[in-house]
């Protein structure tokens, strides 16, 4: 009582949140690459779009002022560092004695539209970046403060949408990271009550259907909620926020610690039918229950742990926490459980009495129906295994940016809506550094190779808002009249743009494009989000190109970003996952070895478990479910989770053996004595995962969706395939 009650205290002050650089790998040299890059020029991830829509077209007056009076609004926002809205869009004009600024859109001067819309439509550098292309919308790029916390977060958006409210547009649309986070928090608080309070329904229903008494469960529950408000608790004290994950956190703990009360539960009322006593009882329950269950925890634990060799924190830290609080049920199971049951035994326990023909003569038939057809069983299995490798083949790793928000929330809408009517709003990102140390960022020939680059990335990548020294170059050479197509300038006129800008001091963009040594510089751009297949393919055509195409004397590339980084968490991921997966396997393998000494008894306990992660294998390759961060966590977990009910259904049968009953009774007695709380058990698991398919986030719906279809399929290769199996081995060494 003490230590929950502090627990309580603690868990009122955990916090929410989502940082997206939380998920960006450790590992290699991309995250230093990244992290110098941001110091040397900007943080690429820190900038919102925002899409003004006019259904009359957007060269109209009244718009336009509106759009004008709109940025101009915005830019006293607060965390609001800089503006680019085309209406206060300026470029330098060379020619005459002094460079002249003139302006993009000449707002006030309706007759100028005409030529206004003509130059726009022929720039490949405001089309498809600040203009859409059926001329619908506007698009105005900010760039925030970097690093803001959630509480800047929300201030800047609140502000954003008054801002939007009040100049009543016909349609707006928003991409970035102060909205993506926004979302994210809000959508993390909303599941996180929402998943406790269904594993909670999921839980009380089908304890009462089982157990048909408020001891059956209001006991079990306090166990589970205990053990939910000391991790909690942990939690706080510790430091960690419930982010993305960790929101599935009280869900794991409700249904894995459930099974472990469930199967003590079971016992407990089993041996009360036959009148025995108290103490009694538990040195019973200890025996054949507790040290199965004991196992099954290491199992399940082994399985969480593995995703400790994930290079991404809120993966570890998911991994860790639900360990403890895993450990935690199973202590409270075989202490506090225990204590409340001997003040208040339950007395209607004929649930679990001999007297329930229903269950036993289905049960009954079930075991006769599996050794009639052994044969008919493992052709089946064998089937199924070919077909499910045959799936695997077609599993592809991929991943969107935004993927884990389901379709029908808004900001999902409008990162599409910049993917189809813009290049898009996927960062992208080109580090270019000077290889000859006589040169530097200014040298024609330098900038020459920068160009080709350039150039290749607006062709290839259909990049836009791509902001580059060469793109202000030749936006300048072009619009002094000098050249009518988007080339680069001749030495000569090359030379008289370069002393303009070295001489303009007062151009802040040339400091975010050059970095203070004058021996690096970037390109930066936005494009659609292909996937990271599709981008990794694109990337490596670049560095393709770089190396045929590409004087690496003079200048050496890397591609670099916030949204790089993702992409290579995902391969990270999928390496560290299957890591963390063999290392289950192997630790499970000894264990299970020391247990029987026996590696055909290995093999038994794996066959089981691992055809039912072949299968989803399977599915997941004809259904075009891609493998990702989010979908690679599932294998070792759902092997933990999977692995439980054959340790009972073995620890239970060796128990029967030993004392002394014949192999086939020993049977009957196991499937009777262990199906039951493993179908009750595999009940509250599905209940449990399945409500994580309610999430908004595919990658939790992903997560229970494929852990229900792993559970279902293993519970079925427990009460057909494993009685085989075992009847095989323990039939041959009887014969021996």
């Amino acid at each position: 009582m003490i230590l929950t009650i502090v627990a309580t205290y603690k868990v009122q002050f955990i916090s929410f949140n989502y940082n997206f650089e939380d998920f960006f790998p450790n590992e290699d040299n991309e995250c230093e690459l990244y992290n110098n890059y941001r110091k040397t020029f900007e943080h690429d991830n820190e900038f919102a779009l925002i899409a003004l829509e006019n259904k009359e077209g957007i060269f109209k007056r009244d718009f336009l002022l509106r759009v004008d009076s709109f940025s101009r609004a915005i830019e006293k926002l607060p965390y609001v560092e800089r503006v680019i809205s085309p209406t206060s869009m300026k470029t330098i004009v060379i020619g005459g004695i002094t460079p002249i600024k003139t302006p993009i859109l000449h707002i006030q001067q309706e007759d100028l539209y005409q030529q206004d819309s003509a130059l726009i439509f022929e720039s490949p550098y405001l089309l498809g970046s600040f203009f859409s292309k059926n001329a619908q919308s506007i698009t105005i790029f900010i760039k925030t403060k970097d690093e803001m916390k959630k509480r800047e977060c929300d201030v800047l958006c609140a502000g954003v949408e008054g801002l939007l409210k009040k100049h009543k547009f016909n349609q707006s649309h928003y991409a970035g990271k102060i909205f993506a986070q926004n979302v994210y928090l809000k959508n993390l608080q909303k599941e996180f009550l929402l998943f406790i309070t269904l594993s909670f329904l999921v839980v009380v229903i089908v304890l009462w259907l089982t157990f048909k008494s408020w001891q059956g469960i209001v006991f079990p529950v306090l166990v589970v909620i205990v053990s939910v408000i000391y991790t909690l608790g942990i939690m706080q004290i510790l430091g960690k926020q419930i982010d993305i994950l960790s929101t599935m956190l009280p869900t794991m703990i409700f249904i894995t610690g459930m099974s472990d009360v469930v199967h003590f539960y079971s016992k407990y009322l089993e041996e009360n039918t036959h009148g025995k006593l108290k103490e009694g009882n538990y040195r019973l329950i200890l025996k054949e229950v507790g040290f199965p269950t004991f196992l099954t925890l290491i199992t399940t634990v082994v399985g969480f742990l593995s995703l400790s060799f994930s290079s991404i924190k809120p993966i570890r830290d998911f991994g860790i926490y639900t360990s403890i609080g895993i450990t935690i049920a199973f202590l409270l199971t075989y202490t506090l459980l225990p204590a409340m049951l001997f003040f208040y035994s339950p007395k209607k326990t004929n649930v679990f009495s001999s007297k329930n023909i229903f269950s036993n003569n289905f049960m009954r038939k079930g075991l006769f129906w599996v050794f009639r057809n052994q044969k008919l069983i493992l052709v089946i299995t064998a089937i199924v295994t070919v077909i499910s490798v045959i799936g695997i083949s077609k599993i592809r790793v991929n991943n969107l940016l935004l993927e884990d928000l389901s379709n029908k929330v808004k900001l999902k809408q409008d990162f599409n809506f910049f993917d189809e009517n813009y290049s898009g709003a996927r960062p992208l990102e080109i580090l270019i550094t000077v290889n000859d140390p006589n040169k530097n960022v200014w040298n024609y020939e330098i900038l020459g190779e920068v160009d080709k680059l350039n150039s290749y990335i607006q062709k290839e990548y259909k990049a836009g808002f791509l902001f580059s020294l060469p793109t202000l170059i030749k936006t300048i050479y072009k619009n002094s009249g000098l050249i009518s197509s988007n080339e680069f300038p001749k030495k000569t006129e090359f030379n008289e743009i370069i002393e303009i800008l070295k001489n303009n001091k007062s151009n802040k963009e040339l400091k975010r494009l050059i970095s203070k040594n004058v021996m690096q510089t970037r390109i930066s751009a936005k494009i659609k989000d292909a996937g990271s297949a599709i981008v990794t393919e694109q990337n490596k055509a670049l560095l393709n190109f770089v190396e045929r195409n590409i004087n690496q004397k003079l200048i050496s590339i890397n591609i670099t970003g916030a949204a790089h980084l993702v992409d290579k968490n995902n391969e990270y991921m999928v390496s560290n996952m299957t890591q963390g997966f063999v290392f289950s396997l192997i630790v499970i393998a000894l264990l299970t070895f020391v247990l029987h000494r026996n590696w055909r008894m290995v093999l038994v306990f794996f066959l089981p478990n691992i055809i039912p992660l072949l299968i989803i294998s399977g599915l997941m390759g004809f259904a075009g479910i891609e493998l990702k961060a989010s979908t690679s966590l599932i294998f070792s977990i759902a092997f933990g989770i999977a692995t439980d009910d054959t340790i009972h259904f073995i620890s239970r049968l060796k128990i029967e053996l030993g004392y002394g009953k014949s192999l086939l009774y020993a049977f009957k007695r196991t499937y009777f004595e262990t199906g039951k709380p493993i179908i009750l058990t595999t009940f509250i698991l599905l209940g449990g995962f399945m409500s994580l398919m309610l999430s908004d986030f595919q990658s939790t719906f992903y997560f229970g969706f494929l852990i229900c279809i792993t559970i279902f399929i293993a519970v079925l290769a427990d009460i057909f395939l494993l009685p085989v199996l075992l009847f095989l081995i323990y039939k041959k060494r009887n014969a021996n």
